[in-house]
């Protein structure tokens, strides 16, 4: 790929990022701190476009041209918790634990964890979790090194899987299972092994509240795992049952309602090849330019 012309990431980052701009334009008076978040997806974007404009000129910026949805990922996903107040005042947990409620009978995010609380089961799930932060450099510097075109396409589509859940954490404010005080509190609690406490430093740690419908763990994990499976079968199919492990332990550890989960694998499949069209056309016209 060419480096001083636009490519299909950076019209979905940019239109990403536009959209953030409208929306707090329109929710302003209704949103903590807007001038700051304003400003700095204003900035984003022109590192964008910098980028953009000189990367061929060394390595180094290159390799952020080529990587740099991943770095921004982070700060998208932590403004949620800051603009998700602009149609709904409040939290919308209610709705979303009454559904799960009419499925089990009980709040399988409050309850998994307490029935099946010993240190071997708790640690599996809590590195099942954690594992989601492994997936993606592991894949991605396997395809950066040896399948170039393939990992292109595999920012792009993961990146259009995690937009689409951060434009939906903007209009449904939903914390997820640690809405009740008595969760909230265990998942902060220093205890068992090594995936488990590292978690709870991550959530003793976090200022996130927030972006639990639809689980973009899960559908994140979906998006990366068939793009293993499509180019590196091996990690293809680890990625597979990690996901699977992943998608209980979002319940289990109390970060999630079931129902955001089911949502999370249906984000994860039905926006990844949703994705693969879009970028099929913008790369026809990326071409042409």
């Amino acid at each position: 790929m060419t480096r001083n012309k636009f490519h299909p990431i950076d019209f979905i980052s940019f239109t990403y990022i536009f959209i953030n701009m409208l929306f707090i334009l329109f929710g302003w008076k209704r949103i903590l701190n807007p001038q700051l978040h304003f400003f700095v997806f204003l900035m984003i974007g022109i590192v964008i476009f910098l980028l953009i404009k000189y990367s061929h000129k060394s390595k180094i910026l290159s390799f952020f041209r080529d990587w740099y949805p991943f770095f921004a990922f982070l700060y998208f996903f932590e403004v949620t918790s800051a603009l998700n107040k602009v149609f709904f005042p409040d939290f919308i947990d209610p709705f979303f634990q009454k559904i799960d409620l009419l499925i089990f009978g009980y709040q399988p995010a409050i309850q998994w964890g307490l029935k099946c609380d010993n240190f071997f089961f708790h640690e599996i799930m809590a590195f099942s979790y954690f594992s989601y932060y492994l997936m993606f450099p592991c894949l991605g510097i396997f395809l950066y090194l040896k399948k170039r075109d393939a990992f292109h396409k595999f920012v792009f589509n993961l990146s259009f899987v995690f937009y689409i859940c951060c434009l939906t954490y903007n209009v449904l404010p939903v914390v997820g299972g640690r809405y009740w005080d008595l969760t909230l509190e265990l998942t902060k609690i220093y205890r068992y092994g090594v995936f488990s406490r590292i978690m709870a430093f991550i959530y003793n740690q976090t200022t996130h509240f927030g972006g639990a419908f639809p689980s973009s763990h899960v559908a994140l994990s979906v998006a990366v795992t068939i793009c293993a499976l499509r180019h590196q079968k091996v990690l293809g199919y680890i990625f597979l049952m990690l996901t699977f492990l992943l998608s209980i332990s979002t319940i289990y550890l109390h970060y999630h309602y079931f129902i955001d989960t089911i949502f999370g694998i249906f984000y994860g499949i039905g926006f990844f090849f949703l994705a693969l069209k879009i970028l099929s056309r913008l790369e026809e016209k990326c071409s042409v330019s």
